[in-house]
């Protein structure tokens, strides 16, 4: 038996801007039906982590992928994996630079999570009950499990 793999809106935009030199924003989140303000946070935090890029023309904001090569652009040539461990290794490396104990580091990141996913849970269940899955608190915490575990 194989293993499933589930995909979120994320996926969809970063699959609909690999084929898009820049999109408004607005147009991406009506491509992929989803609601702007829910998908300005995603790229928001996609910005922030140097995967997508945004500009302004005017008060229109265009989306798009930062290509390899582009300063510090965390995408390689061949794919767009970022998975959990790729930020939970660029927090290591802030707080290092912050000076932050490394006793410190793994409670503050469980906290960081947490906080993360308190934000998150609304996006989650939302996607689940579009997909009409089944049993979504219990997606839900194995969801949860495996980021704690990860």
């Amino acid at each position: 038996m194989g293993e499933e793999v589930i995909r979120t809106g994320v996926d969809e935009l970063l699959d609909l801007l690999k084929d898009k030199p820049k999109i408004p924003l607005i147009e991406a989140a009506r491509k992929i039906n989803i609601p702007v303000d829910i998908v300005q946070a995603w790229v928001d935090f996609l910005v922030e982590e140097r995967i997508l890029g945004i500009e302004y023309k005017f008060t229109t904001p265009y989306i798009y992928i930062n290509q390899p090569g582009d300063s510090k652009a965390v995408l390689s040539e061949k794919s767009l994996i970022v998975d959990i461990s790729y930020f939970r290794n660029k927090f290591i490396e802030r707080a290092k630079k912050d000076n932050i104990p490394e006793a410190k580091i793994p409670d503050l990141w469980k906290n960081h999570l947490t906080q993360e996913l308190d934000i998150k849970k609304k996006f989650f269940f939302f996607e689940a009950q579009q997909r009409r899955l089944r049993n979504i608190e219990e997606l839900w915490n194995t969801y949860q499990l495996y980021l704690f575990s990860s």
